[in-house]
């Protein structure tokens, strides 16, 4: 969980800070707002990451890897 901590810090909480999004405020990392946008699962936030909409960087596999993805995934699903 730290290093999910502290990857979503370093690549992800400029533009979402405590789970928020500065850029779409109907798109928040918060639970109630990531299922009304079809996003449950760690899968589904790599996807994301992996494939934004605009407004968003994308998080390709050279950016990112498919293991520190996951652990920001993961690291949103219990945070926020």
């Amino acid at each position: 969980m730290a290093k999910g901590e502290a990857l979503f810090k370093q690549h992800c909480a400029v533009c979402h800070p405590e789970g928020g999004n500065i850029v779409n405020p109907q798109k928040t990392l918060h639970k109630k707002d990531r299922e009304v946008n079809g996003v449950r699962t760690a899968s589904d936030i790599v996807w994301k990451m992996r494939n934004p909409g605009s407004g968003m960087l994308k998080f390709d596999e050279r950016t990112l890897s498919d293991i520190d993805a996951k652990e920001i995934a993961e690291y949103v699903l219990k945070t926020f």
